[in-house]
């Protein structure tokens, strides 16, 4: 069994030692409060941070007018605080604001949560808020200068880990060469990875406006290409998903035509790891090679195309799936490719 401390654990527990440490310096009471706030508010990229803070400020807001209302008409008994708790949830999310539900009930319980000694005034108000303040003030500041995350290089690494995958499918389904429930799961696992990749893009496409971004216009230009690869990723794994169905019925039909899908496969699986081993600068590409090379694969998907006109429409059903496939995959491809060079052709300028 791994045992893996990551850079999120650790500045997690930074966060609720400073928070600790700030309150114990000004003598605050219910410091648990502002540690389990640190513990929800720490996030995934510093906009991120960022933005949770402004919807903090909105949803706490409602939930103390809402804590102080409960208070005042029907007290802090539990089935009040209870009450209150469901409708500044439901509100909060009627808003938008489903991330910062967790503290927004830490909130409302901190507020209500008031002894028959305790005076119910600014003051108290105050050094309520004040405690989740701390807690999601001091995870800003340990996700700004601890670890800040190199998220260009971890979803570079997401992207090129699942298009191994898909490569390696694209390779063996053709061939027949892996037992059908080992084909099955490696599929569920592509389809992770490019879940995964895809959740962890949005992470780093809300970077765009951060202050913190050194080289900008290189930067954005990478966001563009990310969201290139993992249309080609998708377009591999509707290919392969494709030639699990319909390649062995193509086979029953006619031969023929399975033997120029499992071509064009290939040759699109090497054209694949070229684009991506370019993005790298592993290998020079030569453009007019690159040209010849995917006219050759345009003539043979127009082949593939004239050759079933006038077929049977079983034929069709068989093939036409897989051969769209290929060519929305060819297009996307087409498409990484420019701006894999239109990348190298601004870097060698400079």
């Amino acid at each position: 069994m791994d045992f893996n401390i990551g850079p999120r654990m650790v500045k997690t527990g930074l966060a609720v030692a400073l928070t600790l440490l700030i309150t114990g310096i000004l003598e605050m009471e219910l410091e648990i409060v502002a540690a389990m706030a640190a513990v929800l508010a720490m996030q995934p990229s510093i906009m991120r941070s960022f933005k949770y803070i402004k919807e903090v400020v909105i949803s706490n807001g409602i939930g103390l007018i809402f804590a102080l209302l409960g208070m005042v008409l029907v007290g802090n008994n539990p089935i009040s605080v209870g009450a209150v708790v469901i409708i500044s949830i439901a509100i909060n999310i009627r808003l938008g604001l489903n991330k910062t539900v967790s503290l927004t009930v830490l909130t409302i319980v901190n507020m209500m949560l008031a002894s028959y000694e305790d005076t119910i005034n600014i003051i108290y108000v105050l050094e309520r808020l004040s405690l989740v303040g701390i807690g999601v003030i001091s995870a800003f500041i340990v996700n700004v200068l601890v670890y800040p995350p190199d998220h260009q290089k971890i979803l570079f690494s997401m992207i090129k880990k699942a298009s191994e995958k898909t490569n390696f499918l694209l390779r063996v389904i053709p061939n027949k060469t892996m037992s059908v429930p080992h084909m099955k799961d490696e599929d569920r696992e592509v389809e992770k990875l490019i879940n995964k990749s895809r959740d962890y893009f949005e992470i780093i496409s809300d970077e765009r406006n951060s202050l913190f971004i050194r080289k900008r216009i290189d930067f954005l230009r990478n966001i563009v290409i990310y969201k290139h690869m993992i249309r080609v990723l998708r377009k591999k794994h509707t290919l392969i998903q494709q030639l699990e169905i319909n390649l062995e019925n193509i086979e029953v039909i006619e031969s023929g035509k399975s033997h120029l899908i499992k071509n064009l496969v290939s040759e699109m699986n090497t054209y694949s790891e070229n684009v991506l081993l370019m993005y790298e600068d592993r290998i020079i590409l030569d453009s007019d090679l690159q040209k010849e090379t995917k006219i050759a694969m345009r003539i043979t998907i127009n082949n593939l195309i004239e050759t079933l006109q006038g077929s049977d429409y079983e034929k069709w059903e068989y093939v036409f799936p897989i051969a769209n496939s290929i060519i929305e995959l060819f297009y996307e491809l087409d498409k990484l490719e420019r701006f894999v060079r239109m990348k190298e052709i601004r870097r060698n300028k400079q």
